[in-house]
Parts: structure tokens; sequence; C-alpha cells
């Protein structure tokens, strides 16, 4: 559909200027017909909202606005004209514009009402290439099945996140594997120092440390005991008063059924075997999503043609705001120039990848005459209601509202089908 107002055939003549990749720059000369009815128009409009002293707002005379509020009428009506001039010149040219088209020259003060008006435009339109190199791509297959030595380790790892900690024994001594529980004070080159001061602070004798020394200070020593040390941090000297409150280690729990059974299973084996199909589903979701990257960039690398880089900066600039709102604690709309330009720059490549995907899915569905039908979105429809009988209302709007996304979605998904199948498994 198009994004203008239309003009009528023959009120425009259209000479292309020349093609660079995507963009198109066009000469387009707007018939005096046209300019007549933009201004027309536009002195009707303003008229509508005009308001005089002696009328009702809405009411006033056309000769009256046309005196009175020319400068309104001309505006109006050189954006009126200028659209209808550009959809009409989109459509003598040919072309399928993919983002709004701009004015690079134009002279103004040459529109006037009952002349010829001349402007030049750039537009960009899709890329024109020949499809190639989608058959016969070399996939190499992942497992889709996980092994014993993986579910182990997901094992370990539960029994891991339940461990607990256990007072040791009367006696014991801090060495690498235990969890140390201390209170001290600390002064920086001799001042009392409050960040360099804790209550009850539990060390991780196996993990780095973030207070400078304190791990091997504390090395050897036994619950109660007290230690004073010194250590450098730059150029300063910071000293601290340790005193050891608690010794602790860790008890990872015993794989067994008794734990299976915390875990809500009745026996290991059932247990196991949950791990087991939990592990193998993402193996299989793992596995489909590299032949999909394997393909996508097969595709990219074969088929090399410029982008429309208006598209190219919008999809920059949103995907750069869902990134930045996201994963950042940055306002989008505060970035500086720099930072801007560095998300940019590293957003751009991936925006750029998945356009030319685009691209290249729609020239294959249309080669290969893979497009999705009414059926292929009714049968979705059916199948999605079957998996949510309590959602029907809500499921039957959602699929209705986006009826030309859910269409373009399950094209995209007959093409990859299609890939697959016409691949070489390693």
């Amino acid at each position: 559909m198009s994004i203008f107002k239309t003009a009528q055939s023959g009120e425009v003549k259209t000479k292309q200027l020349s093609k660079e990749g995507c963009r198109v720059t066009l000469s387009v000369e707007a018939a005096p017909s046209l300019i007549s009815t933009a201004f027309q128009n536009a002195a009707v409009q303003v008229q509508s909202r005009a308001q005089m002293q002696g009328f009702r707002a809405g009411k006033v005379p056309l000769d009256l606005v046309k005196q009175n509020f020319g400068g309104h009428i001309k505006e109006r009506a050189l954006d009126l004209a200028v659209k209808a001039a550009i959809n009409a010149a989109l459509t003598d040219a040919k072309l399928d514009a993919v983002a709004v088209p701009t004015l690079t020259k134009a002279d103004f003060n040459a529109f006037n009402d009952g002349k010829a008006f001349t402007f030049e435009m750039a537009v960009d339109v899709a890329p024109e290439f020949d499809v190639t190199g989608y058959k016969g791509i070399e996939i190499t297959k992942k497992e889709t099945t996980a092994t014993d030595k993986d579910v182990q380790e997901n094992l370990d790892r539960v029994l891991d996140a339940n461990a607990r900690l256990e007072n040791a024994a009367d006696g014991a001594v801090i060495d690498d594997k235990c969890y140390a529980v201390v209170h001290y004070t600390g002064k920086r080159n001799g001042a009392d120092d409050y960040k360099l001061t804790a209550e009850s602070e539990l060390i991780d004798m196996s993990a780095p440390q973030t207070m400078p020394g304190l791990a091997d200070a504390i090395k050897g020593l036994k619950k109660g005991d007290v230690k004073d040390y010194e250590t450098k941090e730059g150029n300063d000297t910071l000293s601290f008063h340790v005193t050891v409150d608690d010794i602790k280690y860790k008890k990872v729990p015993a794989l067994d059924d008794s734990f299976a059974k915390d875990m809500g299973f009745e026996t290991l084996d059932a247990l196991k075997a949950k791990v087991k199909e939990n592990l193998d589903a993402e193996a299989k979701r793992n596995a489909e999503r590299d032949e999909v990257t394997q393909i996508e960039n097969a595709l990219a690398a074969a088929n090399t043609f410029e982008l429309p880089q208006s598209l190219v900066e919008e999809y920059t600039e949103s995907s750069l705001h869902n990134f930045v709102h996201s994963m950042t604690q940055l306002d989008p709309h505060n970035l500086t120039a720099e930072q801007h330009k560095m998300f940019a720059e590293r957003i751009r490549p991936s925006v750029e990848k998945d356009l030319r995907i685009g691209y290249i899915v729609h020239a294959i569905s249309k080669k290969e005459n893979l497009q999705a039908t009414e059926a292929d979105w009714q049968a979705e429809l059916d199948k999605t209601l079957a998996e949510k009988k309590n959602d029907e209302k809500q499921v039957k709007t959602f699929f209705n509202e986006r009826k030309d996304q859910i269409i373009a979605t399950l094209t995209e998904r007959k093409v990859f089908d299609y890939l697959k199948k016409e691949a070489k498994y390693k």
C-alpha cells in the first residue's frame, strides 16, 4: 500500500538521473494541473481551521482565507503537491520504495499556483540480485542427544547448588578449601577507614578476594585467633586487625534416592531420566539453531549485494535503542556522540546480516514457489488453539491482528525446511 497521496495519470514527468547501489535519484516535474489541485485542496483545508473576527471557526469565506492566509495555503499546497508527485513518480518509474524518499534539490520559490514545479528526489529501493548458492549447503550436524558425561556434570551442578555450609571440627585451621567467617577493622595510612571494616564477612578461600592480602593473612589461623597485618595498595599502606569468628566447609549432598526425593522424584533413576530428557531437548534446540546459523552464513557469503542504507540506518538505530535499554544502565536518548558511534558500530554488522538474509529468503521463496498460504495460517492457528485451549479468544485475536506477519514467518519456515532438505550434512 502506498504511503503517499495519489496524482492523476500523466501529471508528472519522471527521469532517472542515477542509480548507485539501492539508491535511485529522479528528476520530477509536476504538471500545472497537479499544482492547481494542490492549492485548491490546501485552501479548503486551511479554511476548515481558519478563525477571523465576525465568523465562526471554519466558516470564513474562501476568498478571505486566500487573502489572509496565503502563506499557510502555499505551505500546505507544497506539502500536498510534493507527496502526490512523489507517489506518481514512483509509479511512473516503476520503483518500489523501501523508505520515504527525500528531496535532494528543489527551488521552493518557484512553487506557484498554475505553474509546473520541478524537483529532484532520492529513493532507496529493494536490491536486485539473482539468488544463488542455496542448494547443497554443507552443514556440520551437531549431536542432538546428551552423553552420560553431560548428565553427570548437570547433576554435579545441581548438587553444588544444594550444598550447605557446616561448622568445621574443633581445632580446624583455615585452608584453601574452607570458608572463613571474620570481622575486621582497617586503616589507610594510619587513619581509620570505614571502607576497610566488615562484620561477619564470609570468605571463600578457594576464590579470588577483593580485600588485598586478607586470604593469605588468615591462612593457618583457628577459630578465635586474632591477627594484625599490613599490605600495600598503590602508594597507600593498609593495616588490618582481623578476628576469625568461624570456619566452615561446604557439604555437598550425596547423589542418592534421598536427594532425588528432595528434588521431587521417586528415585535417583527418575531424576537422571528427567535430566537426560531436558538435556536432549536442549541439545536438539541448539543443533537446530546451529543449522540455521550455518545456512544463514552460507547464504550471506554466496549473495553479496548492496543494501538500502536508509533501512540499515533505521534498523541500526532501533536495535541500538533496544540493546542499550535492555543491556546497560544508560538512557538511549542521552548517549554521547562517541557512545552512540561505539554501539552503532557494534550492532550494524548484525543488522546488515539480518536484512540481507531477509532479502535472500524472500528471493528463494519466489524462485522456488514456497509462499505460505491461507491454509498454512489456519493450520498454525488450529495447532496453537489445541495447545492453548483456555486462551481461545486471545489466540484468535493475536492471529487475526498479525496475520501478515504470521504468514511471513511460515514462509520463512518453509524456505529453511527446503534448504535443510537440499543441504549436504556432514
